[in-house]
């Protein structure tokens, strides 16, 4: 029961672990390379940092996203 207790008060908290784990275990699932081609550039690449690098991206955007909406609001 303290489990149950502990994860209503600290909702953001229980979140933030259950997608941690989630991620991690999609990391782990993809540790092959890939290849790339965009126009002119051809490069080699782990998915695991191509997935890290698409989560930071998404989420600096969604912080300039709701700063921009900050100012306007």
């Amino acid at each position: 029961m303290k489990f149950f207790t502990f994860a209503r008060r600290h909702k953001a908290l229980t979140m933030l672990t259950l997608i941690s784990v989630i991620v991690l275990m999609v990391l782990f699932q993809n540790s092959d390379s890939v290849n790339f081609k965009v126009l002119f550039w051809q490069f080699s690449a782990q998915k695991v940092i191509l997935i890290l690098g698409a989560m930071f991206l998404g989420y600096i955007i969604g912080k300039l996203f709701e700063l921009s909406f900050r100012k306007l609001g």
